[in-house]
């Protein structure tokens, strides 16, 4: 047990340092910086609540972003090792290939996690000139939205062992759009006559994860906070769904020639 949870550690640990070190990171979160400034401008010419408007367009950029960059860096990261024959080289030192796939999600969910926390900080420092909001449920908001991205890290993982960068960000992508109306899709197939059609929607329901499920960012600093059920279960979702996207993950990169 002990040598599994370090060879994980290493992988873990090797992936952080890479992680960190790439540029996207930061052109990524300089542009953040730059959208929090812009809607500072825009928000400081127009009547209302400033901050509340500074909230709404800083959550969205930084959901928007933080997908963007947990696709692209998850992606390249897995593809590049595999170009570069790192990976039959770190394989061959684990007893079992699920410890590189778990190792690799655990760097790069600590990467990205301690970016969405800093932008959402950042995010915090730019409104407070302006008013006050309800703290906490922009913190559980912030949560939720390091959840979010941990989820789409897992999705990239899954289509990251395609053989091609394209096809791998194409179908990661794919999955991230339509995870965001599944109750549409749901609600479509309700209302369809046809039968294979109803049986088709309601399949894709369960089957794709639902990443609507863990965003809190429409009611956060509106509210005081949000429910702690309502809270609990974004956690338990997303801990879930995570923990079922990688197991696929694993059976697959377990079985897959890597010849």
């Amino acid at each position: 047990m002990k040598k599994a949870m370090y060879q994980i550690f290493e992988i873990a640990h090797l992936t952080f340092s890479d992680a960190i070190r790439n540029r996207i990171s930061y052109g990524v979160f300089v542009f953040l910086i730059i959208i929090i400034t812009t809607s500072i401008a825009l928000a400081s010419v127009t009547m209302g609540r400033t901050e509340l408007m500074i909230l709404d367009l800083g959550l969205g950029a930084i959901s928007i972003l933080g997908n963007l960059m947990a696709i692209v860096i998850t992606i390249q990261t897995l593809q590049q090792e595999k170009e570069n024959r790192t990976l039959y080289v770190l394989i061959t030192r684990l007893d079992g290939r699920w410890k590189y796939l778990l190792g690799k999600f655990c760097g790069l969910a600590a990467v990205l996690g301690l970016q969405i926390i800093a932008m959402c900080a950042l995010l915090a420092l730019s409104i407070l000139p302006f008013g006050d909001i309800y703290w906490l449920s922009f913190i559980q908001a912030s949560i939720a939205t390091v959840i979010e991205i941990w989820l789409v890290i897992a999705i990239a993982m899954l289509f990251a062992q395609s053989s091609s960068l394209f096809l791998a960000i194409l179908f990661t992508v794919s999955v991230d759009i339509t995870g965001r109306f599944t109750s549409v899709i749901q609600q479509f197939g309700e209302q369809a006559s046809s039968t294979a059609l109803r049986g088709l929607t309601e399949t894709m329901f369960y089957i794709l994860p639902n990443l609507e499920a863990v965003n809190l960012r429409n009611g956060a600093g509106y509210i005081e906070s949000f429910p702690a059920a309502q809270f609990a279960n974004v956690i338990m979702y997303g801990a879930s769904e995570i923990a079922f996207l990688l197991f696929i993950g694993m059976i697959i990169f377990e079985r897959r020639n890597l010849s």
